[in-house]
């Protein structure tokens, strides 16, 4: 996928191509792909994010991609995760760009279950130093196979303590 800021330049995770491995892609002008089949040869590519331990899902064949571009207070080696519910659909570490995030839906295996389905909407969470926080911004509904380009993401601001103190003045005292 190319970026709509800036025509072909790659965005999102994908940094080369594996053999044995399919790709999809949806265009909206024609390409010309070639590739010379004398310079091809089968190698091991390990990629470079690091596992999540803690944060597994099993990846379905029904999935789309949300492009983001800018997340509050994120930092590289952070992950930015999505979530349907409290179920965990997706993961990516932030390499410091454009980058994008997998939210997985339900394809009617029982690992799928609570998976997104058509019309919802994921929530996304950044997980920095440990501490899991919610994002909010504008984001498109969830659709198989859809690439969603998000522009912004912010931080949902929860009060860590509260406290309920006494009214003053009295709102009951009739003088």
């Amino acid at each position: 996928a190319t970026s709509q800021l800036s025509p072909g330049t790659w965005v999102g995770s994908l940094t080369t191509f594996e053999g044995g491995r399919g790709y999809w892609f949806i265009l909206d002008d024609a390409i010309s792909f070639s590739y010379d089949l004398s310079i091809l040869s089968r190698s091991n590519i390990t990629h470079t994010e690091e596992k999540l331990i803690g944060y597994e899902y099993i990846p379905s064949s029904k999935q789309a991609f949300y492009f983001l571009e800018s997340i509050e207070g994120i930092n590289e080696g952070d992950y930015i995760l999505s979530y349907n519910g409290d179920k965990l659909i997706g993961s990516r570490q932030w390499q410091g760009s454009i980058i994008d995030v997998p939210a997985m839906g339900n394809d009617g295996h029982r690992y799928s279950n609570g998976y997104m389905k058509a019309g919802d909407i994921p929530t996304f969470k950044l997980l920095s130093n440990g501490k899991l926080t919610t994002l909010k911004g504008d984001i498109p509904a969830w659709s198989d196979n859809g690439l969603f380009m998000v522009s912004s993401l912010s931080q949902v601001v929860i009060p860590e303590v509260y406290s309920l103190s006494q009214a003053y003045p009295n709102p009951f005292n009739p003088t």
